[in-house]
């Protein structure tokens, strides 16, 4: 059952624009609620991989035109540059309970800015993949959406609604798909029987990963994005004064 709860909030919070990484550090210090080790995480987020190339099957091979796998690229260079560089310290962002507070409303800031952001690009150029990139780096930071902070970036650079949806989502292929090349040793070293236990959670992670897709694009073309940030806004302000109050934290 746990597994099955880990899958859905992996495949909601991954894909709407509300940080999964933000909700999971809160809900450690709320309930107790930890993972369940490096392979779940993996199979996870897989399964949300999964998710995302069958939601966007008829448009990847679109992808194979120069242009486009050029943009891909681009906008993959500062998530690895800053990965690489950074990874241990942004390890240690994890931890820090007080600063998701913040950087959830800075995501709810960054939608709330896009209600008014105008479409003038017809065609993304690679100047904007890069600083869409930058955003997606960013979210390396726990409360910072990746979907969320890339979407709103495209917006704000005056890209159309349908190519800033599908450019985040498909930008974030070449990064879990690395991460799961990364751990295939240690699945590869997962017993059958543990390996089987972990479908639930990954069927879960998938199912609820294509409806939070769906969700997401019904959101930005009927221009409802900016919603998310109430919600965004909310969360931030009730683990804030949970924190000030209840003493949340030891």
């Amino acid at each position: 059952m746990k597994q099955i709860l880990l899958g859905i909030v992996q495949g909601l919070t991954e894909f709407l624009p509300v940080s999964s990484s933000g909700h999971l550090v809160i809900l450690k210090h709320w309930l107790d609620f930890k993972g369940e080790g490096v392979i779940m995480e993996v199979v996870l987020h897989f399964a949300t991989l999964l998710a995302i190339i069958i939601f966007f099957r008829k448009r990847i091979p679109d992808y194979a035109k120069k242009d486009k796998i050029l943009r891909i690229i681009v906008g993959t260079i500062p998530i690895v540059l800053t990965g690489f560089i950074l990874k241990d310290k942004i390890e240690i962002l994890f931890g820090n309970y007080l600063l998701v507070t913040f950087t959830l409303s800075l995501t709810g800031f960054m939608l709330f800015l896009s209600k008014k952001a105008k479409e003038y690009k017809e065609e993304m150029d690679l100047k904007s993949a890069f600083i869409i990139g930058i955003a997606q780096a960013l979210a390396l930071t726990p409360g910072i959406s990746r979907s969320g902070f890339t979407v709103a970036a495209a917006l704000l650079l005056g890209v159309t609604r349908e190519e800033a949806f599908e450019f985040s989502f498909i930008l974030a292929i070449p990064a879990l798909l690395g991460a799961f090349i990364i751990n295939i040793p240690d699945i590869l070293g997962t017993n059958i029987q543990e390996g089987l236990s972990l479908i639930p959670g990954a069927l879960a992670a998938f199912l609820s990963g294509i409806l939070a897709l769906w969700i997401f694009y019904k959101a930005i073309t009927k221009k409802d994005l900016y919603f998310f940030s109430y919600y965004l806004w909310a969360v931030s302000g009730v683990s804030l004064f949970l924190l000030l109050f209840c003493q949340i934290l030891p």
